[in-house]
């Protein structure tokens, strides 16, 4: 368990870069480049686990124990995908206490309606923001320690506009939650209304195409004070898998894939193999 909890860290000056992964490989390796917090990435593990799209297929017990296995892998802090909860505010309780048992740091909790969907995708359908606040506040209610995190997230920006969005983060901000994440903000503009109208601070998921393209200096210029790109290593494993099995077919061979791969000793390296030797 790492000394500073993702709580302090954040009462410190500088923006907290989680990159997301969807494995503890992942996670290790992220540590070992210097990162101070991973994020847990829902979508990664669904295509991961399962060979499947991010539409709700994953329940909690499965991703709460990824979740353990991160915390256990890793000595900086995990932040995980927790989707909506996985139910009614009975199922947000125990959500609360198996994450937290778990080790994992933060989760975030989003106002889509069960089974949801990656936060990217067409046709989001969304709860009430009473009934996702009420979620929050069952959440903050159900913690054991204030050091573990509850971040409201809201997917309304693309469904239903700006406006909601925010006056959904402010409803989430007020029940309680530790961070507000707004998923798909489009521009810096809508970035900066946001960060002025929400009284807590803010995450960001950046997404390659579908959100600014902007690196970690801008989003903490602008006042993030959490930023992840969550799906980025496994859109890079997809592309990795993709010509390695297109270099087998071809060459009948694994080695020389133009992409290159790790030696052996480096991936023994990652893993720490030193310590079970």
């Amino acid at each position: 368990m790492t000394s500073t909890s993702l709580a302090q860290r954040l009462r410190q000056p500088g923006i907290v870069v989680a990159p997301g992964c969807h494995d503890a490989l992942g996670a290790r390796i992220y540590q070992q480049a210097g990162f101070e917090a991973v994020y847990m990435t829902g979508n990664g593990l669904s295509a991961s686990l399962l060979g499947a799209p991010d539409i709700g297929l994953l329940g909690m017990s499965e991703m709460v124990e990824r979740g353990r296995a991160f915390a256990a892998a890793v000595d900086v802090p995990v932040i995980a995908d927790a989707d909506t909860g996985y139910g009614n505010l009975n199922n947000v309780a125990r959500t609360v206490q198996s994450y937290e048992a778990a080790g994992v740091q933060a989760i975030h909790l989003e106002d889509q309606v069960t089974p949801k969907k990656c936060g990217a995708m067409k046709g989001l359908a969304l709860v009430s923001m009473e009934e996702h606040a009420e979620k929050i506040r069952i959440a903050v209610a159900t913690r054991k320690s204030a050091d573990f995190l509850i971040i409201g997230r809201s997917d309304a920006r693309i469904p239903l506009g700006l406006d909601e969005a925010i006056a959904r983060g402010r409803a989430y901000a007020a029940a309680g939650a530790d961070l507000v994440l707004l998923e798909m903000l489009q521009s810096e503009e809508e970035m900066r209304r946001a960060l002025s109208a929400i009284d807590a601070p803010l995450m960001f998921n950046a997404v390659d195409g579908k959100t600014p393209p902007l690196n970690a200096a801008q989003f903490e210029r602008l006042g993030f004070r959490l930023l992840s790109f969550p799906i980025s290593a496994t859109l890079a494993y997809t592309h990795m898998m993709q010509r390695l099995a297109e270099h087998i077919r071809a060459t009948g061979s694994a080695f020389g894939v133009p992409s290159g791969s790790a030696a052996i000793a480096d991936y023994e390296a990652v893993l720490g193999l030193e310590r079970y030797q």
